[in-house]
């Protein structure tokens, strides 16, 4: 599915190359703030592969509609179209979003032309004159298993004070910031006190602050009722810490001294070496390994070459889920589960 927000100029612009692809289509007519529409509205779109948005239908200027835009390539996997046809300064605004990995850009100004754009940027490939500007090559595309849910949410009581958690992935973008705020949201949700602190240098929680325009509150900043914190330098206890490790070649002070790790991975056959370079530099350690969006005729090759003990994570595109893959997370904390609660999650285990 295409999801496309356009302003009414150019509502039209899209409808020969999605008739020639047959392509279903999901048109949002009119002005957006795209950071408040991503953050809070893109959930509920999250089936689109593909999200197209028209420069002129934006109320933001350009700096914070890169923000935008950034903030949706951390928590969203659909490929981003951007329309600046008809914009004045197309200079200035393509090579912003060639900066950070935008490449299938439609500049013409002519409907035949533009047409023609769209068609390259829907295909599988998308658009490839950019590509030499921006060393950015899209993943081949994949299909891979969406995460099920709980049927509800249990409120549990836990024996667990500063409990560290260290989410560490095995190259960039392999997942570890989605997997460290999905399983913090996965404990606040069942009445688990939880911090997530950023222990890499990425910076993707400064931008995700100013996407939320969240305020601090002490050395932590409150978004979807998780404290967070730009460095380990916490202002309270808390039960459960979750701290973002990101990429590393050798496993920091904070990895190496959590109470439980996860090292995290998108484990096709020409990701394994990566993969399996990132548990060698862990050895000695005890690590849950989490392949994330593994499809299923692969499984059995990534248990094959890593351990039966592998655990498979499905696609989550919402950083703040909290009923997703709870077969992985539950048992990682079953130990801190007390009374009736912890009773029943032991049943279910």
């Amino acid at each position: 599915m295409l999801l496309y927000l356009t302003s009414n100029k150019k509502c039209g612009l899209m409808d020969e190359a999605v008739r020639q692809m047959e392509m279903p289509v999901k048109k949002l007519v009119g002005k957006f703030s795209l950071k408040s529409f991503v953050t809070k509205d893109m959930r509920n779109y999250t089936t689109a592969k593909f999200f197209a948005v028209d420069y002129d239908s934006a109320e933001e200027a350009l700096d914070d509609f890169t923000v935008a835009l950034q903030s949706f390539q951390m928590m969203f996997s659909a490929r981003i179209i951007v329309i600046l046809s008809g914009c004045t300064e197309q200079a200035d605004l393509l090579d912003r979003l060639i900066s950070i990995g935008v490449v299938n850009v439609v500049t013409a100004d002519t409907l035949q032309e533009a047409t023609e754009e769209i068609l390259e940027a829907l295909s599988p490939d998308g658009m490839k004159k950019y590509l030499p500007h921006f060393n950015f090559e899209e993943p081949p595309a994949r299909a891979v298993p969406q995460a099920p849910e709980e049927e509800a949410i249990v409120q549990y009581q836990w024996s667990a004070q500063n409990i560290r958690i260290a989410v560490a992935g095995s190259q960039r973008r392999s997942g570890a910031t989605v997997t460290a705020f999905n399983l913090a949201s996965w404990l606040q949700a069942r009445g688990a006190e939880v911090a997530y602190v950023e222990a890499n240098t990425n910076r993707h929680l400064q931008l995700l602050l100013q996407v939320y325009e969240a305020q601090p509150e002490g050395e932590h900043y409150a978004l979807d009722g998780i404290d967070c914190y730009l460095t380990n330098e916490l202002d309270k206890d808390y039960q459960f810490i979750i701290y973002d490790c990101g990429a590393f070649q050798t496993p920091p002070s904070v990895f190496r001294e959590a109470n439980i790790r996860l090292m995290c991975g998108s484990i096709l056959p020409y990701e394994a070496p990566e993969y399996h370079r990132a548990l060698t530099a862990c050895a000695g350690l005890e690590v849950s390994r989490v392949a994330l969006s593994v499809p299923k005729e692969f499984q059995e090759y990534c248990a094959a070459m890593f351990g039966d003990g592998i655990l498979f994570a499905a696609a989550s595109h919402d950083l703040f889920a909290n009923r997703v893959n709870s077969h992985i997370y539950r048992p990682l904390v079953k130990g801190y589960i007390v009374g009736e609660a912890g009773a029943r999650a032991r049943r279910r285990l």
